[in-house]
């Protein structure tokens, strides 16, 4: 048992630092961790978003044992961190609130709690959020567009190579088909 929370303390304390990010108002930032494990990860209950539900036991291997810490941007001080939790299995991305939820600001990351607190949670910050998002939403029609020109000109250089498969299938059946000699021709 002392050797399971020695280990809970020195995964977070060697932890190796993987990338950070800014919140999108600039008010946070956000480290991403490896955790440094002795044990082997089979040894490590995989964490689930939902804190009823514990679908997953010991015994499996982690694809990207992560956890992530929350500063704030203009002290430095530490408003959260997550439990350590496999990425390849949890929900994609950092939620970070509301526009409409001033004075208290929630986080989450890949679905696990980060920061709850009432810093950076005041009403200009949280529009700033408000207009990261609508410029987000504006940016997705382009996306598609984009995204749509080039699966048509996929599908155009598909429809070009199948026609030159066909010729190709084609044309030795041609040339191997039989030609009158020319002794034939002359009779």
């Amino acid at each position: 048992m002392c050797l399971y929370q020695a280990s809970n303390w020195w995964e977070r304390a060697f932890a190796t630092l993987e990338s950070s990010e800014l919140s999108p108002d600039g008010c946070m930032r956000v480290d991403t961790h490896s955790p440094f494990w002795v044990l082997p990860s089979i040894l490590h209950r995989i964490p689930h978003p939902d804190p009823e539900a514990n679908p997953i036991s010991l015994g499996n291997s982690w694809g990207y044992p992560m956890f992530k810490r929350a500063y704030e941007v203009s002290t430095g001080n530490l408003l959260g961190e997550t439990i350590v939790y496999d990425a390849a299995l949890a929900f994609s991305g950092i939620y970070w609130n509301k526009p409409n939820d001033s004075g208290r600001r929630i986080v989450t990351s890949g679905g696990f709690p980060l920061v709850d607190s009432d810093r950076c949670a005041d009403k200009a910050t949280l529009l700033k959020l408000d207009a990261y998002r609508e410029q987000r939403r504006s940016e997705y029609p382009a996306r598609m567009k984009e995204w749509d020109e080039y699966e048509r000109q996929w599908q155009e250089e598909e429809r070009k190579h199948e026609e030159k498969e066909h010729l190709l299938r084609v044309r030795p059946s041609v040339e191997a088909t039989p030609r009158p000699s020319s002794s034939a021709m002359q009779e």
